[in-house]
Parts: structure tokens; sequence; C-alpha cells
């Protein structure tokens, strides 16, 4: 029998086109174990072609609709052809880092076949330096950052150890589920939590008090909340077409916390506050710089610890990224400013309360990007998403390969051409852009903006 798709999973499929397919991808970089042979990749994939695709969400796919079962649902496919969805493919030795970004900008913009299970995994060999990657890529439907990243962190390890029966990332066991103790649930999450549970009125109560606050927003751009569909007209905001481009900076995080330490903010902050920065340098190099403070459209993970059997789990915050402000000590007071007001927001919502107020708040952009309109050009919801996914704190392996980088590759919507995602792993975080090659085809000139953003920073917060 099938089995419905929550609303917030359906919402990626409704709202996907040809121009906008609602997938997200990662790319492990990873370097060859000492004394690997030519065939360590090849053995590999032929491995992996041993094990059966026979647990969820690798096995989920679309169940068809019908009359009587008119709402996006699942199904479970009992043959999956492990030949479609593992790829083995190759870059000419020696493969740069800019020809492995083209591949993977091609890869990213072609659109996962809906009569599967919506998910691919490419192993591709040949890079420099004895390298090789992994990519892949899963429908938003099935998984959101935050789950996709627990994975990645569960498929791999800590220590540099060969198996030869290595396990493919769909045969990894499920995660078990955390029990919670009479500790966790004596004590509320939020004051009052139980009441809300219990109290329908009241948590509608708070949803649509949270909703007006929202609507309401700031009178200016120094700080506060947001309201929705108050952003400036900016060439970020366009028809979006099918085509991709991916661009990718590092940083060592120890960098931007210190940034944060010495302001008194969170490396959230410092990455807004980077992203603001990046944008004004980009749009102001083009004469495209609006008056107003861009808007920056942030989803927050409400998933709990331990919970990364798919789905999504998401909130929504929108923040002011300062880029009107020339002066990046004041820019980064008002993107502190803007992103505590979001945070307070959610933290006075239980989890069902965050997902009701979503929902509200993006309301009509849900909307138009179901009719095709796309994020209205004048005064849009919001500028550019900006999402910052956390990843493992300590260095990785995979089969005795050691993990150099992760880098989560996130996906654009009508009216909203580009798209920045942060990702952590171990000492260092990365700043991903992903663009419309339309219309920013150019992307790869954010990089030294954003380079330039940090060493403002550390200038404002007195760090030479």
């Amino acid at each position: 029998m099938s089995k419905p798709m929550p609303i917030g999973d359906s919402f990626f499929l409704v709202t996907e086109s040809d121009n906008t397919p609602n997938h997200v991808g990662s790319l492990v970089r990873l370097k060859l174990p000492k004394g690997a042979g030519k065939s360590y990749v090849a053995d590999i994939v032929k491995s992996f072609r041993e094990f059966p695709i026979d647990q969820p969400p690798f096995n989920k796919v679309l169940a068809k609709r019908s009359i009587g079962s008119p709402l996006p649902s699942w199904d479970i496919d009992d043959n999956v052809d492990i030949d479609y969805h593992m790829r083995h493919s190759a870059l000419p030795y020696p493969g740069t880092e800019r020809e492995l970004a083209v591949l993977i900008s091609r890869l990213h913009s072609i659109p996962l076949d809906h009569s599967r299970p919506m998910w691919e995994i490419h192993l591709i060999e040949g890079l420099e330096n004895d390298c090789f990657a992994i990519y892949s890529k899963m429908h938003h439907a099935l998984v959101d950052g935050v789950a996709g990243s627990r994975m990645i962190q569960r498929w791999t390890s800590t220590k540099p150890k060969v198996d030869p029966k290595f396990k493919p990332l769909w045969a990894m066991p499920l995660p078990k589920k955390k029990k919670r103790d009479d500790s966790e649930t004596a004590a509320p999450a939020t004051p009052g939590l139980m009441q809300q549970l219990t109290n329908p009125a009241k948590a509608m109560a708070g949803v649509a008090s949270a909703t007006w606050q929202t609507m309401k927003g700031s009178k200016s751009s120094e700080g506060g909340l947001v309201a929705p569909y108050s952003a400036p007209e900016t060439q970020l905001n366009v028809p979006v077409g099918p085509q991709r481009r991916v661009s990718i900076i590092e940083f060592e995080t120890a960098r931007l916390k210190n940034v944060g330490k010495a302001l008194d903010g969170t490396l959230n902050d410092v990455v807004m506050a980077m992203c603001g920065a990046a944008l004004r340098g980009y749009l102001l190099e083009q004469g495209a710089l609006p008056e107003q403070s861009l808007v920056a459209q942030v989803p927050v993970s409400i998933r709990p610890a331990g919970d990364d059997a798919g789905g999504n789990a998401i909130g929504v915050i929108l923040s002011w990224l300062g880029s009107n402000e020339p002066d990046a000590l004041k820019r980064f007071k008002a993107v502190r400013g803007s992103m505590t007001a979001g945070k307070n927001m959610l933290r006075s919502m239980n989890k069902e309360q965050i997902t009701a107020y979503a929902g509200l708040v993006t309301l009509p952009f849900t909307i138009g990007q179901i009719t095709g309109i796309g994020n209205r050009r004048r005064r849009p919801m919001s500028n550019v998403v900006v999402s910052n996914v956390p990843g493992p704190a300590e260095r990785r392996y995979l089969n005795g390969a050691e993990v150099l980088s992760i880098t989560p590759i996130s996906f654009i919507m009508q009216g909203q051409a580009l798209n920045i995602t942060q990702f952590t792993y171990a000492d260092r975080i990365s700043f991903v852009y992903i663009a419309c090659a339309r219309s920013l085809p150019n992307v790869q000139k954010l990089v030294p903006h954003t380079i330039a953003a940090l060493e403002e920073l550390e200038k404002a917060a007195g760090i030479s």
C-alpha cells in the first residue's frame, strides 16, 4: 500500500519544473589509500553491485496518482536497477578541479527520473594527485541537507581501514531511533510546550502571532524581523533556465570563529555577513547594487539529534544581509540583530508550529512556484537562499581513502537564481555557490569577493 507523503516533502515535487529540478547533491573528494592499485575504484564499484537496494529512502518510488489518490505518495520498488543508479566514470588524467567542477555542474543540471527511485551516485576517478570523487544526488522530497549530511557521516569512519566488503550507502543499516528517557519527556523544550501540544487553540494562536509579527517586520535593515516580500528588485530574482554553474571556496573554520568571538556573534553571523559583503562587491562590480539591503531566506533544521532517516524537517528565517552598508562592522551588527530576532521567534514555537508558520509565510512564494510565475521580481520574498549545514567535526575516511572535502550542492528555484550553502568539515568550512548558468554566468566572481569579505571582517574585529 502506498504511503502518503508529508506536506513538507511534497512541496519539492509540486514546485518542480524542467527548469527547476529539485534535487540536492553532495560531492566528496577523496585521496586514494597508500599502496592502492589502479583498480581501487573499479573494485569498489564491483563490490557495491553485490548489495541489494532494499532500504529507504533508496527503494522508495513515486506511486502513480489517480482520482482516488491524487496526492503524492511513496511505493516500494522491489527491483531497483543498480546499473542505472550507480555510474562509474573518469576524467582524462590528470583531472583538475576545474574539470571536475564542469562535470559536476553538468551532472547536477540533469533532472532525476520520476519513474525510478529518485537518486544517483557517480564514482569518478582520474583526478590529479591520486584522488577520486563521489558525486551523489537525491530528490529533496526524499531528504534534506542535514539528513543527507548525517548519511555521509554514518557511511564514513574515523579510522583509515580498508574493508573488502565495504558497504555502499544504500546498504548501511538504518539508524536506531533515539529512546526518550523520563528526564527528556518531563522537561519541555520550550516554556509551555506541553500546554501548547494539548491545546490546539493555543498552538494556532502561537502560529498566528508569529506570522503577524513577521509580516509587520522591521522598518529598517538595521536588524530585527524581516517582513517577507519586502526584498529589493535585483538581477538575482529573474527567470532561470535548466543549466547550473557551481563555484566553491574553502576557509579555515577557526578564522571565522575568531571573528565571531571578537564581535560577540556566532559562526553563522559571520557567514551571513560574509555573504552580504560578497554580494555587495559582486553587484557593485556590475553597477546593479540596490539601495536597500538584500534579504536572505535561511533554512533552519528542526531535525532532532540522531534523526537522519530522510524526509524534511525545516523552518525558515528571513535575514537582512547588510549589503547596503559599506562599513563591515555596521553590516555585521545588522545581520546579527536580524538573525537573533528570527531565531528567538522560532524558539517560541514547537516543531509542528514552526512547520505551520513556515508554510504560511512562504505561501505566496509556493503558489508562484506551482503556477510557474516564480519568485516575483518586484518585492520578492527574498533575494537569495543561504544555508549552513554542519558536517563531521573530525577527519573522516571512506574504506581507507581520506575524505579531503565534502561539498553539498543545493538547488535553485524559479525567480531565485542563486543559492549559497556553507558546510563545515573537520577544520574547514566551504562556501558553495550554485547559480543559473544563463542568469548568472559569472558566479565564480563571487569567490574573490568572499575572500575579501573575510579579510574586511578580520580588520574590523582587530584581527591581524
